[in-house]
């Protein structure tokens, strides 16, 4: 697709109609996209910069109708027009009040070395789990042990496996997947990345967007080709786009195989340090034994003029390295996702139905989490980081679990058991498939009075979501009731809070970074 401002006009006038309607999501959606298709130095970023500056003002989101108004100036805005944007800022400047914080941090002192993890999360490696992690302290339920950021993230806008909005592009950024409330700047060249500041812009470009760009519209398709051919391109520009010297540095590490524990994080300030110190920790993580026969990689790298004599050069190295990021992939990269709870007709039987997927990152130490039927922790994405959050009391010397597929509650022994064989080749052996408990519906009630309250709480859901103050407090009774009454899980009562529980950590975790729709 190319930049069009017949296309662009278009899309500015659906946005217009929408926001007659109050319909602020929307516009701000098809000002994004005429902006996307918007010919470079043309007025019609101007006016889709000061037209979301105007849906801004109505949603009382007055910093970012400054940052639009100003964007919309620097961009061919209609000088004619002027006092327009002059009057919006000087009533955006008296309104204008402080950012609400993100209350997504750490519940622990942080580790020194990792200071994105609590310092109580240690490495521990045997024969019967490989690595793993452990806790040297007590856990409660709703601690914050690690927020993650991801390697590489990339958004989605096509899926076989989940239902994802074709608007996706449109919402996120292309490089750290931040809705910024919507307020992104489009690619210079191509009608389908888009970036939540100039440096994530910046960056993407440095290390993988210019190769992506021409051929972008087939990268989007998959998932899978999208993550590979993005590591590639990163590792590639980290070496100067000499293959022969990324080629050594793969077969280096190969041999001497790190985990984010091996590395001192809080001495790395330069970003490609950073980079090199995770791309040696994604290579040291364990592969898959599938085969890919990676046509539409070969395809696109093949139709990349950008890559020169760099591909047919050196094809045979290209293919096994992109076959072993596949590799790892297939076990180690997660789900990105954001708050579904826009939708008030959501189903809370089901966590995954309270969230949609995003995108897809390479979370370096989430990935060394053994996988249990009944996780002890809850993975929540804020803003394409990943956040860690108890959900069962743990105790000193334990291990930390999280859940790959299905939990015990949505599907029986034999079903997780196969399904866990078909995608990850191993038999599950945590308390939950030994003891083969049964499934939400079949648990037994341990607890009269909790079952009465959990009953209430989730009948009540759709009311406390929606109000601030019930939410707060919901939120802590659930918490405290799990923390509690730790002994009597799994039951009922417990299983239902503890649903209810994760509802509201989404709730949160969309109040703060989120647009509401």
């Amino acid at each position: 697709m190319n930049k069009s401002n017949q296309t662009s006009n278009i899309l500015r006038q659906e946005g217009n109609d929408f926001y007659k309607k109050r319909e602020f999501f929307l516009a701000l959606l098809k000002y994004n996209q005429s902006l996307c298709y918007a010919e470079s130095e043309s007025e019609n970023l101007g006016l889709a910069y000061a037209n979301r500056s105007a849906v801004y003002f109505e949603m009382k989101l007055h910093d970012q109708c400054l940052k639009n108004i100003d964007l919309a100036e620097k961009n061919s805005y209609p000088k004619l027009n002027f006092e327009i944007l002059n009057q919006r800022r000087a009533k955006c400047t008296e309104l204008t009040t402080k950012k609400s914080q993100n209350v997504f941090k750490l519940s622990l002192p942080a580790s020194r070395k990792l200071p994105f993890i609590a310092n109580c999360l240690k490495i521990e490696n045997n024969e019967k789990y490989g690595r793993h992690i452990i806790t040297t302290a007590d856990l409660s339920v709703g601690d914050i042990i690690a927020i993650d950021r991801s390697f590489c993230s990339i958004p989605i806008s096509e899926s076989q496996f989940v239902k994802v909005s074709e608007l996706n592009i449109y919402q996120r950024c292309n490089n750290c997947l931040k809705s910024n409330q919507l307020n992104l700047i489009p690619c210079k060249s191509c009608c389908c990345a888009m970036f939540c500041s100039q440096e994530c812009y910046e960056f993407a470009m440095k290390y993988f967007h210019q190769y992506e760009c021409p051929v972008i519209t087939d990268i989007l398709k998959s998932g899978s080709v999208n993550m590979s051919l993005r590591i590639f391109f990163i590792s590639l520009s980290l070496f100067g786009g000499n293959i022969k010297s990324l080629q050594r540095f793969y077969e280096e590490t190969k041999k001497n195989m790190k985990n984010v524990f091996d590395f001192d994080h809080s001495t790395l300030i330069n970003a490609e340090d950073v980079l090199i110190m995770k791309l040696k920790c994604l290579i040291s993580l364990s592969k898959s034994s599938k085969k890919y026969q990676m046509m539409y990689q070969k395809s696109i790298l093949s139709s990349l003029s950008s890559l020169n004599s760099i591909y047919t050069e050196n094809i045979d190295f290209i293919h096994d390295y992109i076959e072993a990021l596949c590799q790892i992939s297939d076990h180690n990269f997660h789900g990105i996702f954001s708050s579904n709870l826009g939708n008030k007709t959501f189903d809370n039987s089901n966590l995954k139905s309270l969230q949609e997927p995003i995108g897809s990152g390479s979370f370096l130490f989430t990935s060394l989490i053994n996988h249990s039927c009944t996780p002890n922790i809850l993975r929540i994405c804020v803003d394409g980081e990943m956040c860690l959050i108890v959900c069962r009391k743990i105790e000193k010397g334990s291990q930390i679990y999280d859940c790959y597929k299905n939990n015990f509650l949505m599907e029986t022994r034999e079903k997780r058991q196969n399904i866990l064989n078909q995608h990850f080749n191993f038999r599950c052996d945590c308390e939950a498939c030994l003891n083969d408990w049964p499934t939400l519906k079949e648990l037994r009630v341990k607890d009269v009075k909790l079952m009465k309250y959990a009953k209430k709480i989730n009948d009540e859901l759709i009311e406390s979501l929606n109000s601030s103050s019930k939410l707060a407090n919901s939120f802590k009774k659930c918490k405290d009731i799990l923390q509690e009454n730790f002994k009597n899980y799994p039951s009922m009562e417990l299983c239902i809070i503890q649903k209810s529980f994760a509802t509201f950590l989404l709730k949160l975790a969309a109040q703060n970074i989120s647009l509401v729709k």
